[in-house]
């Protein structure tokens, strides 16, 4: 799923505590795009599972727009 394989990528990618911005996750757009060729909305649906992420207590949004930590 996009969860899981999001989580993976930010898994890999961060330590727990350590922060990304929205940027970062955008550098793997053509992974996803690969991943899911039928999807024409590879951000927003980054942005949506960022969100599912956020949701489930794995990452936490920070004050400023864009940028996350992870948590767990």
């Amino acid at each position: 799923t996009w969860d899981e394989e999001l989580l993976d990528v930010i898994s890999k990618k961060w330590k727990v505590g350590h922060s990304f911005s929205l940027e970062d996750i955008y550098q793997f757009e053509n992974h996803f795009a690969k991943l899911y060729p039928d999807n024409n909305y590879v951000q927003a649906k980054l942005r949506q599972t960022l969100q599912h992420l956020r949701n489930q207590g794995y990452i936490e949004f920070k004050e400023k727009r864009g940028h996350y930590t992870r948590i767990k």
